[in-house]
């Protein structure tokens, strides 16, 4: 008779970090079903989740490391301890020969806690290079750094359970039905129990049709759209001016600067009619609780830091913030996103929400790495654009990807071939063998897939999981961290990355917490991991799983702020003064506008079904049935205008590539407008690659390139 036993873990794809239960039986995950323990699911899981064991067997999966012997000829088998042999050796040479700045990085937001951080722990203190990128710089940069500018520090200062309180959800820029539906499934429980939810995007997509009022924006307004809801706001008497005297600075630019932003000026920009404006900021400002949610619509932008600064502007002046029930939430797009932000993998990030360009910081890494002062180094790159440039310039020699397909998700990807072609040494790590990146590699690591190996992640609402191993990885496949030490410790580093278990790494990245901005996670042990999921601030005298809000000034994980009359203020942000900051944003139109030529605006996204590049969920045969294939969008008038039919093949062509998809006649769009998903590349037919339509434009301040929309020309194949 077959035995099996039950393992807990956490779904692998987007950031809502549902938790899961594997039904286990002779090394074969037999059954996945919704952890019903755990708080961010009670139970719930998308199709993904449903289906998410099917992508561990039978599935491609790269059992073996392979070495090419020359560029262009096919790669060969190798054993593992060679091959990581093989990989520190020429990593060291390089670092030898040209410094630490000819090495590059660029890893994932799928990795477990305990990778993200032994990466990043390489890179900055002992090759000594920030030449680290992750794919969360594609999705997740602005929003942090704008995070950051106006609250301190990165990360929502809610939870979850703020959706089952508010009386109004404000959406924007963001498909929550498709992308986050488990959420989404709270959001709507909500909306049953009265609550208003808006919704602003320029397609009108499946959240939208649940909305209370739906404002289908033009793109790249957004930021005229927000700040035309604090004037209104302002002008209506909703806004909290004990809360903004108490918790807030900058607000005395505030009145003046939101006088350029009238609700018809703002019409005429955004194409959303003045008196849904005006509803949406009466409904605001008459809610007790709103919050606010959002994602890619609003971060891939040349101006998505702004449009995070806007935000929480809304939030500061109305007091609605650091309360049950309302805040701005910011929601990711990969498993643990949210922890390799966390562990500084971006730009210059250093464990526990630090940074190198501060020296206190630097110090406090330095000693817990046991490195000597000024290690660590200031200079910092400028995003994963110019990490590509770079390599095509030949400064960088070498490039080591890590759970991520670059070739499929970075804008402009021819840049991003030519970078990695240009390279002496290209080394992937990666759960499968087919991959569009993995043509270009020259060194290619098996690494264990999420159920075959234990670490955390973290999700949205900062949500500690722990991923129990349920089998053993195929072949010489193994975890992503214990690649990451082994090659460090060949590269004559073993005195500081020789572990045995994750445990021992995990304990290491606990030392990290962060009393400036709260980041704490001294409490929340692999024990108790083992028992139930934790929500960060977690001191390590906490008895409690949950602690929804951050910022609070009890002196249990954040410094405990005193004022000069002995009171003490009951909120205390990360910044220098302890006070949220008002920013003023003004709009500025989009990087790329139509014209004659590329007359059209692409619109980009994901989903209900599909993921990412389709690593995972294009190997399985339910989802394939329900996404089965690209199409673009088109609205009927622009339709008949180039004579495009239902099913058509329509030629996408941008200034920097093109795209040949199936039509699909909808009015989701604007006239003007069209869509198309983004997870089908080569491995699935030629000219399918929308990232070659997205262009490489960035967000001054975070770095993030544009890659939600672009111009585009539209023509029927003939």
């Amino acid at each position: 008779m077959m035995t099996t036993h039950k393992v807990k873990s956490v779904c692998p794809y987007c950031g809502v970090g549902c938790g899961i239960v594997l039904e286990v039986s002779e090394n074969r995950v037999l059954k996945v079903t919704g952890d019903k323990e755990h708080p961010t699911n009670f139970g719930r899981l998308c199709t993904k989740g449903i289906t998410c064991a099917q992508a561990i067997a039978e599935s491609g999966r790269m059992e073996h490391a392979y070495i090419r012997s020359a560029r262009g000829v096919e790669p060969r088998p190798f054993g593992i301890d060679e091959a990581i042999r093989e990989t520190a050796k020429r990593l060291r040479a390089i670092l030898d020969e040209h410094g630490p700045d000819a090495i590059s990085f660029y890893v994932s937001g799928q990795m477990s806690l305990e990778a993200q951080y032994l990466i990043n722990k390489l890179a900055k203190g002992f090759v000594r290079t920030n030449n680290i990128e992750s794919n969360s710089r594609l999705c997740m940069a602005s929003a942090g750094s704008g995070y950051k500018l106006s609250l301190g520090a990165d990360g929502p200062p809610g939870s979850y359970q703020d959706m089952d309180r508010t009386n109004l959800f404000f959406v924007i820029g963001a498909n929550m039905a498709d992308c986050h539906p488990i959420l989404f499934q709270r959001v709507l429980d909500r909306v049953k129990a009265g609550a208003k939810l808006i919704v602003v995007d320029p397609r009108r997509n499946a959240t939208a049709d649940k909305a209370s009022l739906f404002m289908q924006i033009k793109p790249g307004t957004d930021l005229a759209l927000l700040n035309g809801l604090l004037h209104l706001l302002v002008k209506n008497g909703h806004t909290d001016p004990a809360f903004i005297a108490e918790f807030t600075s900058g607000w005395e630019v505030m009145p003046s600067f939101l006088e350029d932003y009238p609700p018809d000026q703002v019409s005429e920009i955004t194409g959303i009619p003045e008196a849904d404006i005006r509803q949406v900021a009466q409904w605001i400002g008459e809610s007790h609780e709103w919050m606010s949610c959002w994602t890619m619509g609003l971060n891939q932008s040349t101006h998505g830091t702004w449009h995070t600064n806007a935000i929480c502007n809304l939030h500061l002046a109305t007091g609605a913030i650091c309360r049950p029930g309302s805040g701005p939430f910011s929601l990711t797009g990969q498993p643990n996103a949210m922890g390799g932000r966390e562990m500084g993998y971006i730009g210059p990030g250093l464990p526990g929400q630090r940074s190198v360009l501060v020296e206190a910081d630097r110090h406090f890494i330095e000693d817990m790495w046991s490195i000597p002062r000024g290690s660590l180094r200031t200079e910092v790159g400028t995003g994963t654009i110019s990490m590509f440039q770079s390599m095509q310039a030949g400064e960088i020699k070498a490039c080591w990807i890590i759970c991520t397909n670059p070739v499929t998700t970075v804008p402009n990807r021819k840049n991003v071939i030519a970078g990695l072609q240009a390279a002496e040494l290209v080394i992937t790590q990666d759960a499968f063998l087919e991959t569009e990146t993995n043509r270009y590699a020259d060194i290619m690591l098996p690494g264990a897939l999420w159920s075959e190996a234990e670490g955390v992640m973290i999700n949205s609402e900062r949500n500690l999981t722990f991923m129990q191993k349920a089998v053993n990885p195929p072949g010489e496949a193994m975890p992503d961290w214990q690649i990451i030490a082994r090659v460090a410790c060949e590269m004559g580093f073993a005195a500081s990355f020789t572990y045995s278990t994750s445990a021992d790494v995990y304990l290491e990245i606990q030392k990290a917490w962060n009393p400036k901005t709260g980041y704490d996670i001294r409490g929340a042990s692999y024990e108790r991991l083992r028992e139930t999921s934790i929500q960060w601030p977690c001191a390590p005298d906490s008895e409690d799983d949950r602690n929804p809000i951050r910022y609070l000034n009890n002196g249990i994980s954040q410094n405990r702020k005193e004022n000069a009359d002995g009171t003490h203020p009951r909120l205390v942000f990360a910044t220098e003064s302890g006070k949220g900051i008002f920013l003023a944003r003004p709009f500025l139109p989009p990087s790329e506008m139509p014209n004659s030529e590329y007359s059209f605006v692409l619109n980009t996204g994901r989903l209900q079904h599909q993921w990412h590049t389709l690593t995972k969920t294009g190997k399985i045969a339910m989802l394939n049935k329900l996404n089965p294939g690209p199409f673009i969008e088109i609205h009927p008038e622009d339709a008949l205008m180039i004579g495009i039919r239902e099913k058509d093949l329509v030629e996408v062509r941008s200034r920097r590539g093109h795209a040949v998809l199936p039509a699909v006649i909808s009015e989701r769009v604007r006239q003007g407008n069209c869509f198309a998903p983004f997870h089908w590349n080569d491995l699935y037919g030629e000219n399918l690659a929308i990232n070659e339509v997205t262009h490489d434009a960035v967000d001054p301040i975070s770095f993030q390139p544009e890659l939600k929309f672009c111009a585009v020309s539209l023509a029927r194949c003939t």
